[in-house]
């Protein structure tokens, strides 16, 4: 146990309890609402989309229109995009409905070829999309836009999925909470007090909104999944390496980090995350057998609700545990085993997770060095700065910068020994889950948190690190809303490249729970 890293974590989480009174008071105005829509077309599922449009049952271009109409609609209320190309995405729609009309390609071929066909789709800032803006939500990057686009990107298109716009991340994408001080705060859909998460915030509040139905994050830290259960939405971190990253910024050679990033989609369905990672692994060579059918009276079910009840551990909230346990219950009726394991060294699992996240060499910098300059940035002088408005940087990158700088808390002479722990909890946990496992834990210990205190409950997204660390799979299912009307849920980790156990629980948990709830009912 690392001491200086657990009272970090206590000091934090008590500042959270001590600030929330004055939070609440500086947040004491409830923000408008997101507006219901009555459109039909939203709230169908983008494969129920693709084969209206392909059947000529409905057009691409009116159904992009809707999306687009929406998206202006909703984004002044949670300011999810930062780029867009709308004009662009409707002649590509038009085109999509001149091919169908004149019949150059078959109703079979489009479907086998091109399941998505017509179908709008919205993409992280981070994951290059040609012609947009491709920053890193830095001010130092201002103005750049991506040359090419991303090989997920790429992927979509040629599935034949529309992009209208880019979305929202905190300063190159380091940090639970979009905020930047190029294109401001993303803000929760279901309450514009709250946060919409990190680093793919964005594109969650976009899907939460009910503005998309696709989106393409990234994940290094649980950058999928946290704003995935802030928004309500799914999200599924894919297995490191069956999707290439290639196009991603910020971006490193070193191949821890590429273990450690992962793209991935994020869905307001359960079916659409599954259609999305086969677009999305169609050049994979593992056999990922994502259309095998899972018998769910076999499927093992491995329930932690905690790491443990250390100091430091921040608790995970009842809310939480409630539909974790719910979750099991349900999947149980259905005739898989259920059982509430004790794993060696999960107790310690921020420190086996810092000390590989902030071991890594070669890794982008946060604080981006300015333009004609060769100095590295200092970040406590930067840290001062910002105290008076003079930096160009946001806290949130900043507090991070210094947080890596520090090593994440973890004591050099100590970093071999915990490198050894989290290689015996990796090999642990594969030979527990093996084919038919899966495990049940946080995404977060908390649903969403009022913007600004997410820095106070950085350690709460330690199963999602710990997920990226020893390279497992991971889905997060929405499961309704909290007495707050907030989103609420977990996520479902697999051995890795088992991720169809991920999607096939997340799909079976939509059917017995219901997934995403519309920010209007909130």
């Amino acid at each position: 146990m690392e001491i200086a890293l657990r009272l970090a974590s206590w000091i934090l989480y008590t500042l959270l309890k001590i600030s929330t009174p004055i939070f609440w008071i500086l947040n004491w105005i409830e923000p408008p609402k997101i507006p219901a829509s009555n459109d039909p077309i939203l709230t169908q599922s983008a494969a129920q989309l693709a084969e209206k449009i392909r059947n000529r049952q409905i057009t691409s271009e009116s159904v992009v229109k809707s999306f687009i109409k929406r998206i202006k609609q909703v984004n002044p209320l949670i300011n999810a995009v930062v780029d867009e190309r709308f004009d662009a995405a409707l002649n590509e729609a038009k085109n999509c409905d001149k091919i169908l009309e004149t019949g150059e390609l078959s109703v079979d071929e489009i479907a086998k070829n091109k399941p998505l066909f017509g179908v709008p789709f919205t993409v992280k800032e981070s994951c290059g999309l040609k012609g947009m803006s491709f920053t890193g939500c830095s001010a130092v990057r201002y103005g750049i836009k991506a040359s090419d686009d991303s090989f997920i990107v790429e992927k979509m298109k040629k599935a034949g999925a529309i992009a209208l716009c880019v979305t929202n991340t905190p300063e190159m994408c380091s940090g639970f909470e979009s905020t930047n001080l190029i294109y401001g705060t993303t803000k929760n859909p279901y309450d514009g007090r709250y946060s919409a998460g990190g680093s793919s915030g964005g594109e969650g509040a976009l899907i939460g909104a009910g503005a998309s139905l696709i989106g393409i994050g990234s994940d290094v830290a649980g950058s999928i999944r946290v704003p995935a259960l802030f928004n309500g939405v799914f999200g599924h971190k894919p297995t490191p390496g069956i999707i290439s990253i290639k196009g991603h910024y910020p971006m490193s050679t070193n191949s821890i980090f590429q273990k450690f990033l992962v793209l991935g989609p994020m869905t307001r369905y359960a079916k659409d995350l599954h259609l999305s990672m086969k677009i999305m692994t169609s050049e994979c060579n593992e056999n990922l057998m994502l259309d095998d059918k899972i018998d769910f009276s076999n499927l093992k079910i491995y329930v932690v609700p905690e790491c443990g009840r250390g100091f430091g551990i921040i608790p995970t909230h009842k809310n939480i545990q409630n539909v974790l346990n719910r979750a099991a219950d349900y999947l149980k009726k259905k005739g898989s085993k259920v059982s509430y394991p004790i794993i060696e060294n999960l107790d310690e699992a921020s420190e086996i997770a810092l000390t590989e996240f902030f071991g890594m060499p070669d890794v982008p910098p946060i604080l981006l060095k300015p333009k004609n300059s060769d100095d590295d940035v200092n970040s406590g002088l930067e840290f001062l700065k910002s105290l008076v408005g003079a930096s160009q940087y946001s806290k949130s990158a900043i507090f991070m910068s210094i947080v890596r700088d520090l090593n994440g808390l973890i004591r050099i002479s100590k970093a071999s020994m915990y490198t050894k722990k989290g290689q015996r909890l990796k090999e642990n946990l594969k030979k527990l889950l093996g084919n038919d496992g899966v495990l049940f834990c946080p995404t977060f210990t908390h649903s969403a948190p009022l913007i600004g205190q997410t820095v106070f409950l950085t350690t709460s997204a330690i199963y999602c690190m710990l997920c990226n660390c020893i390279g497992f799979p991971s889905t997060h299912v929405p499961m309704g809303l909290d007495d707050n009307g907030m989103p609420i849920g977990f996520q479902v980790i697999a051995a890795p490249n088992k991720d169809r156990l991920c999607l096939a629980v997340a799909i079976e948990l939509e059917k017995g729970f219901g997934g995403w709830v519309p920010p209007s009912t909130s």
